[in-house]
């Protein structure tokens, strides 16, 4: 890893990922942080599952809105509690702040494509009648939170072939590329409305947000022995409904997710540290070091020692 995003790494105690030209950071709450230019906010990232180290994108959100195109699979995308099986050519929308993973179906075997949008890219300026109406209303709808498209579904194909000529826009970059763009994507926002009802949940938000208070404290506490009385008392709900609303946004227990992000961390501590296995498997929060061992192995398909060594030998 360069020495500037190491430090940055380092200094602010994010995760830092490089996908295709771009470089983003997930913080201590899975927030996923891009490098956006101001003149031009779209990103346009190319992702290899058989890259991350655990074999799949961890759970992470961000502040833009995203649109994905899946070329080799099948993947599997898990999103607010749900699993969406995509193949090659189907795509998907993901709201702003919707937290999401993606895991392959054969291991190795996952490459999409993603384009990263700063809603206010749709919105003109603050109080336009593009707000106002076609933004705003929608934005925040149920319906509109996650849209899978298949393209063996008539009805969206239409949004798959506008999503398909954005990209190669973007990709070719020719001159006048961003006017396309554009262009195509508010087309692209058009047929997405077209299909929805401007309508809000206050009780799914708030399910929502319970959730995302239990994995910041994980995030926190990650590093120390956790218990369900802890969590479920500090989210001032019962331990059932921790259990419920965690799993009901995030496809998973609590437990499960919480050993996957301890073997994150360990993973970039192995690979950008000399601590020991021993140190790693302390400050990482495994009960024991026979233990970590076991599960990075069960999870990575080697050992911590022959991980830390395949990254030595790599660079």
């Amino acid at each position: 890893m360069h020495k500037f995003y190491q430090n940055f790494a380092d200094k602010y105690n994010y995760l830092v990922y490089i996908g295709g030209n771009h470089v983003f950071y997930v913080d201590n709450n899975q927030k996923a942080i891009f490098e956006t230019s101001f003149d031009f906010p779209l990103i346009l990232n190319e992702t290899y599952l058989k890259d991350k180290p655990l074999g799949f994108t961890n759970w992470h959100w961000h502040e833009e809105m995203q649109f994905e195109l899946i070329l080799e699979g099948p993947v599997v995308m898990t999103l607010l509690g749900k699993d969406h099986t995509l193949h090659p050519g189907d795509g998907i929308f993901i709201n702003a702040n919707v937290e999401h993973m993606t895991r392959p179906v054969i291991p190795g075997v996952g490459h999409y494509l993603c384009l990263n949008i700063l809603p206010s890219v749709l919105t003109l300026f603050r109080g336009s009648v593009i707000e106002q109406k076609y933004y705003l209303p929608y934005a925040k709808s149920p319906q509109l939170q996650v849209v899978p498209m298949h393209r063996s579904v008539e009805d969206d194909q239409p949004l798959l072939k506008e999503i398909d000529e954005l990209f190669h826009t973007l990709r070719e970059a020719g001159f006048g590329y961003e006017l396309d763009a554009y262009d195509h994507l508010l087309h692209l926002w058009k047929l997405l409305i077209l299909r929805t009802k401007p309508a809000f949940d206050p009780a799914e938000q708030s399910g929502r947000h319970e959730a995302r208070e239990i994995l910041s404290y994980l995030h926190a506490h990650y590093s120390e022995r956790l218990t369900l009385d802890e969590l479920a008392s500090k989210v001032h709900i019962s331990k059932s409904e921790c259990c419920r609303m965690f799993r009901t946004a995030y496809g998973c227990s609590i437990f499960t997710y919480l050993s996957d992000y301890r073997l994150q961390k360990s993973i970039a501590l192995l690979s950008d540290t000399q601590l020991s296995v021993l140190e790693i498997s302390d400050l990482c929060g495994f009960n024991s070091t026979s233990y970590f061992i076991k599960t990075f192995r069960e999870k990575v398909g080697q050992t911590p020692l022959q991980y830390r060594r395949s990254r030595q030998n790599a660079t």
